[in-house]
């Protein structure tokens, strides 16, 4: 859940090189994240997580977008990082979990953009996958109560 959350926060921003002026406005974000593990040999306890969607609200300013577009994520690291006119990919090792993956965003327009990503894990011996699909949009340029240093869960 911790590499969703990474990747979650790092989704909002030439080739190999983050554009100077972000792709989208700076503010309050809602996103829609889906997400469903599978694996034949998934543990038992994580059997029940098959398919889960949570909505998260995140505050973007540009100290903000500028650090989640660092690559300095964690023990995560991206690789193959293309940016487009209107998109964004990479692919992404974590040691942690031994964790690999690739993900794509596409930014629709200025507020909202859609992504997916597909992990491989492996968590206490067992292996397994997750594929993810985003939606983000854009609520207003007032914050309130959400702070950019820490996103807030909403469901």
């Amino acid at each position: 859940m911790k590499i969703l959350f990474v990747v979650g926060a790092s989704m909002l921003a030439a080739m190999f090189q983050m554009p100077a002026t972000p792709p989208v406005k700076m503010g309050l974000w809602e996103s829609s994240v889906a997400m469903k593990m599978s694996g034949a040999d998934m543990p038992p306890q994580m059997a029940g997580m098959g398919g889960r969607t949570t909505i998260v609200r995140s505050c973007y300013t540009p100290e903000s977008y500028a650090k989640a577009m660092s690559n300095s994520q964690g023990d995560c690291t991206r690789t193959h990082e293309v940016w487009g006119a209107k998109s964004w990919s990479f692919d992404l090792s974590c040691r942690s979990g031994q964790a690999t993956g690739h993900f794509e965003m596409t930014f629709d327009s200025q507020e909202s953009a859609h992504g997916s990503m597909h992990m491989t894990m492996n968590a206490g011996g067992h292996s397994m996958q997750t594929d993810s699909t985003m939606t983000m949009h854009y609520l207003g340029a007032d914050c309130g109560k959400v702070s950019p240093d820490r996103p807030e869960i909403v469901h």
